[in-house]
């Protein structure tokens, strides 16, 4: 099954494309001899993504007839489908260059969701190659299927996930976040919770508010229980705590440092970072901060909070908001995004000061758990 996939009518593509050769001259070739040939899963291989294992996709190479630059996307249907509407389509490695795919098992999890395999099911996958130029691609002959199991999860999904136990900073327990979106995105998959906390020796437990408990295996996966399950960590420290209750995945990284970044640019780029201190419970302050890199003839004030995890990585605290005329509850929300959504990390997902803030000292409190004004990931200044 060989298709030519135009996002234009040919009518239109043509005139498009005539009258740019016109312009210059020069005759645009689209052709591409497509590879046509399947490598990886082989036909009828099987996954269980239960084991959260990555699966690898590749395939033969195409050429365009000019040689030119080939983009590809690994498209899945369901069951006796087409392609024709795909259940989903990846880019390949690199933003479409590479002949190859490497899809997590939450990935390739979403993906069968959206072919209507149900959680903990088995079922098929069909997938294939499109092989593009410009806006004219060929899908490849070659059809594999994948018998794909879905991660369970539990039924209902949680809405409320507390930590307590004697390793928790104390008193009624730490609330988890359910959050809704991630690098300005939304998360499509429920039961997706977070929370940034200090874990010390000893046990704690995580529970949802139908009075289930859950185990967190070593292996990164989760077991549901009707009693209390005790959990430790290997060491003391302040955790990102993440659990995916839609693939009953949990993961946490300890917080090394965070730090309020500004750049301003006023004759030369100015750039601040103020270390924050971590006061429990999720909140990191800032006390009698200068505020001097925002006071600069460009009246550039942009800011965000940057954070370094244990790992090395870096995540970026900030925003995708406009300021207005005041700090609304709204514009002081903070969103996470990590080196693949940061876009700039110099100037991008920064807030700004008004005017007649600029300059001024201020205290900054950072709160990153549910108990705020937001009753989500928030920050305020308090101006001196």
């Amino acid at each position: 099954m060989l298709k030519t996939i135009c996002s234009l009518s040919a009518a239109a593509a043509c005139a498009l494309f005539c009258a740019a050769c016109e312009d210059d001259g020069n005759t645009m070739n689209y052709n591409i001899f497509p590879g046509n040939e399947l490598y990886l899963p082989q036909q009828g291989a099987a996954v269980n993504l239960g084991d959260g294992q990555p699966t690898l996709f590749e395939w033969a190479s195409s050429v365009a007839e000019d040689k030119g630059f080939v983009t590809y996307d690994v498209l899945f249907d369901k069951k006796g489908g087409d392609f024709s509407q795909p259940a989903a389509i990846q880019a390949s490695q690199l933003t479409g260059s590479k002949n190859y795919l490497s899809l997590t098992a939450k990935e390739l999890n979403a993906i069968a969701r959206q072919a209507g395999i149900g959680v903990g099911e088995t079922g098929e996958l069909l997938w294939t190659v499109r092989a593009s130029k410009g806006l004219f691609g060929s899908i490849y002959t070659s059809i594999h299927t994948l018998t794909v199991t879905r991660m369970k999860s539990v039924d209902p999904l949680p809405t409320a996930v507390t930590l307590a136990g004697a390793a928790t900073e104390g008193g009624d327990g730490i609330p988890m976040l359910l959050r809704k979106e991630f690098n300005g995105a939304p998360i499509e998959e429920a039961g997706f919770f977070d929370c940034f906390t200090k874990i010390s020796s000893g046990e704690f437990t995580v529970s949802d508010e139908l009075g289930r408990y859950y185990k967190l295996e070593a292996d990164g996966r989760i077991v549901d229980s009707d009693t209390p399950a005790a959990n430790t960590m290997s060491a003391e420290g302040i955790y990102y705590l993440t659990i995916d209750f839609d693939g009953m995945l949990w993961y946490a990284r300890t917080v090394s440092e965070v730090e309020l970044y500004a750049a301003a640019w006023a004759d030369g780029m100015h750039t601040a970072h103020a270390p924050m201190t971590y006061k429990g419970k999720g909140v990191w302050e800032l006390q009698n901060y200068d505020n001097k890199t925002s006071d600069n003839s460009a009246n550039d004030s942009r800011h965000r909070f940057n954070m370094k995890l244990g790992d090395g990585t870096t995540l970026y605290l900030g925003t995708m908001a406009s300021l207005g005329t005041s700090y609304t509850t709204d514009y002081m929300k903070v969103g996470i995004f990590d080196e693949s959504g940061i876009g700039n990390a110099d100037w991008d997902k920064t807030w700004k000061f008004l005017l007649t803030d600029c300059g001024r000292p201020l205290d900054c409190y950072l709160y990153l758990n549910a108990d705020n004004p937001a009753g989500s990931y928030w920050h305020e200044y308090k101006f001196k």
